[in-house]
């Protein structure tokens, strides 16, 4: 192989490298900036934003009306509970009156018994000393 030949064989390559090099950078950018998806896929239109607009907008009136609904059953639910307390609290008010009651009168029967426990007493010691 000739020196001369050699030179313009590398000049080629470098050449063929060169523009392949081009063409590959090209196709890069051309690839870049073109859409990747198909834009009717992507884009939505005015009738797709208004279904899904009006979809939200029942989805969020279903949502308040349930959220309604539960408000009332909780505030019933409260309401059924503080009648409950109310009147196990009448009840508990009612029998610690009677409890009450019943002590002061089991009190007032003790202290009879002790005073005939007592007179009983006196009269056991009389009948003793006076037997003797």
């Amino acid at each position: 192989m000739n020196i001369q030949s050699s030179e313009f064989l590398g000049l080629g390559l470098g050449v063929i490298t060169a523009f392949l090099g081009a063409y590959y950078l090209i196709l890069r950018i051309r690839d870049m900036h073109e859409e990747k998806p198909d834009p009717k896929l992507t884009y939505v239109t005015y009738a797709h934003m208004d279904k899904v607009r009006l979809e939200l907008m029942r989805i969020i009136a279903e949502s308040e009306q349930d959220l309604r609904v539960l408000r009332a059953e909780i505030r019933e639910d409260t309401r059924v509970m503080q009648r409950g307390y109310t009147q196990s609290l009448m009840e508990t008010r009612d029998l610690i009156s009677k409890n009450a009651q019943n002590i002061s009168s089991l009190i007032a029967q003790a202290k009879l018994a002790n005073q005939r426990i007592s007179e009983l007493n006196l009269k056991v010691d009389k009948l003793a000393a006076s037997g003797k």
